[in-house]
């Protein structure tokens, strides 16, 4: 704590408080202390400005200044640098997408990692989504996350439902067991809106090239797993005959149109499957919220 005492010597400039006989004759019955800044020193005897503007005499015994240093602030918790981030604190990652035919082919990777605690609480906000480390990596904070699975984003959704796990830790196995907390027959709407964008951008006047066909079969693929969530609650495998559809949509076998007819057949069997869905109507939010809730809770005791 700050306290009061008497300077060896008090440079020009300084603030000081004034007390004892000064002080008395410059506001009587004050003298316990004046406030007033050292504009001048000779011989020992300083030349106090007060406060109020008057202007007072006073020897080193009759000044006192603060001896302690005003205290710090403590050093504002950071998070790390994003790519450090993913590396050190990812949950749960896995490989989504199409499984590609050549093993050393290079996987899409999506992931969820969890930032300090007490990393939020300063003006700079850890980031909620991180592309990297690798060219086909791309993780998502877990609030974030929880967000965009809470909305039956179908991306966030295949994620939890992939096999081809690359990482799954404690809390990684933790937001597993929480994947029925995110189903809901929402999955109709979202999972709908999110092919017909990805067609809109895709679709030409001419035939589908090579990227155009694969990111397309993509897009059909997800509106077959969206069916089987609505029924099952769980993608299972797709039927012989949509893996052949498919195949033939991702070898670029079709102009678009037929593609297009193709996704117009997969969404109204999206919408009968929602209409027969044991799902809730919505997710579970509090469910989700508990859990996350209760997630920066421990990130915040000592290690034991």
């Amino acid at each position: 704590m700050s306290r009061l005492s008497a300077p060896a010597r008090v440079p020009v400039g300084m603030q000081v408080v004034v007390h004892g006989t000064p002080a008395d004759a410059a506001v009587p019955g004050t003298g316990r202390g004046l406030a007033g800044r050292v504009v001048r020193e000779a011989d020992g005897t300083y030349t106090i400005a007060l406060a109020d503007g008057q202007v007072v005499e006073a020897g080193p015994d009759q000044l006192s200044t603060l001896a302690d240093p005003p205290s710090e602030l403590p050093e504002p918790v950071r998070a790390a640098a994003p790519d450090d981030l993913v590396v050190a604190r990812t949950l749960y990652a896995a490989a989504v997408g199409e499984p590609l035919a050549d093993p050393g082919a290079e996987l899409t990777v999506r992931a969820v990692y969890q930032a300090p605690t007490a990393a939020f609480w300063s003006l700079r906000k850890p980031p909620e989504q991180v592309a990297g480390p690798g060219p086909s990596w791309l993780s998502w904070e877990v609030e974030r996350f929880c967000r965009l699975a809470l909305d039956a984003d179908p991306v966030c959704l295949e994620l939890l439902w992939s096999p081809r796990r690359v990482w799954v830790g404690a809390v990684g196995q933790e937001l597993l067991d929480l994947r029925p907390a995110f189903l809901s027959q929402t999955i109709s709407a979202a999972y709908a809106d999110h092919v017909l964008a990805g067609f809109t951008r895709l679709a030409g006047d001419d035939g589908p090239d090579v990227e155009q066909a694969a990111a397309a079969a993509d897009l059909l693929r997800l509106l077959v797993e969206g069916q089987a969530l609505l029924r099952t609650g769980d993608v299972g495998v797709a039927s012989d005959e949509h893996r052949e559809r498919l195949a033939t949509v991702r070898a670029g076998a079709l102009p678009w149109e037929q593609i297009d007819a193709y996704r117009m057949e997969l969404q109204q069997q999206l919408d009968e499957a929602a209409a027969a869905s044991f799902l809730s109507p919505g997710p579970d939010t509090g469910r989700v919220d508990a859990w996350l809730s209760d997630l920066r809770r421990r990130d915040l005791e000592p290690a034991s």
